[in-house]
């Protein structure tokens, strides 16, 4: 924590010039619209004085945020949809400096990534004896569930200003849609910048006392605890009442259909953020390694509409090796790469050439790419290798060439264009073909945080 006096800290995150800079860099450019129908782009003419604006009325403590536009995401036809807020790109930006704020503050809860999670656990069940049994919770609607005046409690803790903690009451406060008509006193809306930080906050007191006496791991609401197999039941219990009576937070019931609480030993394994934990070693679930069977026919079936052959192997190979996108690695094998089962890669690359064959590309298997090769090269040639996309650092000619393939633009008539037009639609291109490709293999969300 900086030495600076509370006012002073909360003053620099909330100054114009790191408001200014927070747009430049991270807001102008998005594409999201929130309630009011103002575009990124529409306000940047007049964000030097949104900027004025907003910082008078925070630190008079009178800013109040806009109704947030509510997006739907849909899993599958079994299962509710989850509740996507969306702000303002003012509020957006306040957002943002908040979440940098409850950050500095909050330097031990930054949600660790999943692999981070995925490779402690795969470390500890590697050297379990034969009696462990692995017992894994999940909390039932988590972000939805979250108790307004506990968070404000663990928040003012730690956090100095009131201003600040005004800032984060009105904003998780605020009804999502057209259909809340009331003031939200539990809930913290998925989408904000400020969700993940909120939602580590809230789980700090419980990570810290579990960690003391658990073999625990944690990524949002999906918990697995190794340990004996008489003590394991216990555990449970405690866990769960501690959930219920200090956070307001259920579990699902243990061994229901479902499998989201259930106790299993070693030798079986668990299935946790998508992969399957033995003791032996990582692979990867037969829900994930299904979807991805089901994208590649997916992918091939796109021949039998208006999809040229070349279109359909760019598309594959994208799919296959993933891609580098906005400084991210993204894609199946990216995701899947602490896998140990070198079986499950053969077997997709012989699904590939014989589905090629199926739909009479056999003699174009050589131009597919491998997916035993993409795993190879990320696990250990990751920074040398050339064999997946790395569309941050495409030449002009790269990009003339994806533009032309998936829109079947002339390259003559792409070299015609303004360079500004011609990024603008190649950055439009890539990112529609990447955001498909992520949803249709990896079925793993990463983040629940936002704009």
């Amino acid at each position: 924590m900086p030495s600076e006096t509370p006012s002073k800290i909360f003053s620099s995150f909330f100054s114009e010039e790191n408001l200014k800079r927070i747009f430049d860099e991270r807001i102008k450019d998005a594409k999201f619209i929130g309630l009011d129908g103002v575009k990124a782009s529409s306000l940047g003419a007049d964000i030097d004085s949104a900027i004025e604006t907003a910082i008078i009325k925070i630190h008079a403590g009178r800013y109040r945020f806009t109704r947030y536009r509510e997006k739907l995401i849909i899993k599958n036809h079994r299962k509710p949809p989850r509740q996507i807020a969306i702000p303002t790109v003012r509020d957006a930006l306040v957002l943002r400096a908040l979440c940098d704020y409850l950050t500095e503050i909050y330097g031990d809860c930054r949600m660790t990534p999943p692999h981070d999670v995925i490779k402690r656990l795969a470390t500890a069940a590697s050297s379990a004896s034969p009696d462990d049994c692995f017992l894994r919770m999940d909390v039932i609607n988590f972000y939805p569930t979250i108790a307004h005046d506990v968070l404000l409690s663990q928040l003012r803790k730690r956090v100095p200003d009131d201003l600040a903690l005004q800032l984060v009451h009105e904003a998780i406060a605020i009804p999502i849609g057209f259909d809340e008509s009331e003031i939200r006193t539990v809930g913290v809306p998925q989408g904000l910048s400020i969700s993940n930080v909120l939602s580590m906050v809230y789980l700090r007191d419980f990570d810290f006392s579990c960690n003391l006496e658990y073999d625990y791991f944690r990524y949002v609401d999906d918990i697995v605890i190794l340990a004996k197999k008489n003590k394991v039941a216990k555990i449970h219990a405690e866990i769960k009442n501690y959930l219920s009576d200090h956070l307001r937070i259920e579990t699902h019931p243990l061994d229901e259909g479902g499998g989201k609480t259930m106790i299993s030993s070693v030798a079986t394994g668990t299935e946790y953020l998508g992969y399957k934990v033995r003791a032996t070693g990582l692979s990867i679930r037969d829900k994930s390694y299904k979807k991805m069977f089901r994208a590649i026919i997916g992918c091939l079936r796109r021949l039998r509409g208006t999809s040229t052959v070349e279109q359909v192997l760019w598309k594959l190979n994208l799919i296959i090796t993933g891609c580098r996108f906005e400084n991210r690695s993204v894609g199946w094998v990216f995701f899947f790469r602490q896998a140990t089962d070198m079986a499950q890669f053969h077997r997709m690359d012989a699904f590939v050439k014989k589905q090629m064959g199926l739909y009479g590309l056999a003699h174009l298997t050589g131009r597919a790419k491998s997916f035993t090769k993409a795993y190879r090269e990320i696990r250990y040639n990751r920074e040398a290798t050339n064999y997946f996309p790395d569309f941050d650092n495409f030449t002009l000619a790269d990009k003339i060439h994806v533009i032309s393939l998936i829109r079947g633009i002339s390259e003559e008539q792409l070299g015609r264009m303004e360079r500004s037009d011609l990024d603008n639609l190649y950055w439009s291109i890539v990112r529609g073909q990447v955001a498909k490709m992520e949803k249709e293999t990896v079925d793993f969300g990463a983040s629940y945080g936002g704009y």
